[in-house]
């Protein structure tokens, strides 16, 4: 008898077809994901200078008004900007001197609880209005009216995050001042600080076009979702 001097090859297995279909989807959708990653816009439109609010920002009057009585408030971590928000507004209306820490306790709640509900809680009687996706012009326009009643307005938008330097984040704080001959915005930033940036930066800013100041994250979710721009909460 002739001895077997090799080994058989073993039997090889037909691949399960919901595998080969699991990545022939997968694979495809994996690159794509990836090139839109890298790929990410660097920005949206960028304003350069306030030409598209120029009819407004010649008629409105008085050029210059900054609110008295505003006690700025820093935010205890990254999640609390809202609540601080709150704070400021209420201790300018109810004369009182709350902390972000205050009314923390006082609703238990950090970052979850709708601003605008928290606003009604602490200024009962009062109209607040959240806007949304408004021209440039109507919330120019709405926060130098606001201004010249002695209302602050509550803001939504893009900062520098010390949580997470030296990206920028969404924000909330609240404006006390405007200067339309100087082109300037005063904020006081929940971030602890009072904050003067120019009308562009504030458009930029309200519109978070400077998309390259903001983490890849958040800007590959910008691919997906729509961005409200020149959100703004008023109170009369």
């Amino acid at each position: 008898m002739e001895a077997k001097t090799g080994l058989s090859p073993l039997p090889q297995k037909e691949g399960h077809p919901v595998k080969k279909v699991f990545l022939f989807l997968f694979v495809p959708l994996l690159l794509v994901f990836i090139l839109l990653f890298v790929f990410l816009p660097v920005n949206a439109e960028v304003f350069t200078d306030t030409d598209e609010t120029s009819a407004t920002l010649c008629s409105l009057q008085p050029r210059a008004i900054e609110i008295d009585n505003i006690s700025v408030k820093k935010q205890p971590d990254s999640t609390t900007c809202g609540i601080t928000t709150v704070t400021v507004m209420s201790n300018y209306y109810n004369s009182t001197d709350y902390e972000a820490s205050d009314l923390i306790a006082k609703y238990n709640s950090k970052g979850t609880t709708d601003v605008t509900e928290l606003l009604q809680n602490e200024l009962p009687g009062r109209s607040i209005t959240f806007k949304s996706n408004v021209t440039t012009d109507e919330m120019i326009f709405d926060i130098h009216t606001s201004l010249k009643d002695n209302n602050p307005v509550v803001i939504y938008f893009g900062a520098p995050n010390p949580y997470n330097d030296p990206y920028y984040d969404s924000h909330g704080s609240v404006v006390f001042g405007i200067n339309l001959d100087s082109d300037t915005i005063t904020i006081a930033n929940s971030y602890g600080y009072i904050e003067e940036i120019s009308l562009v930066a504030f458009l930029n800013r309200m519109s978070f076009t400077e998309r390259d100041k903001y983490t890849q994250a958040q800007r590959f979710l910008w691919k997906f979702i729509k961005v409200n721009k020149n959100q703004y909460i008023l109170v009369k």
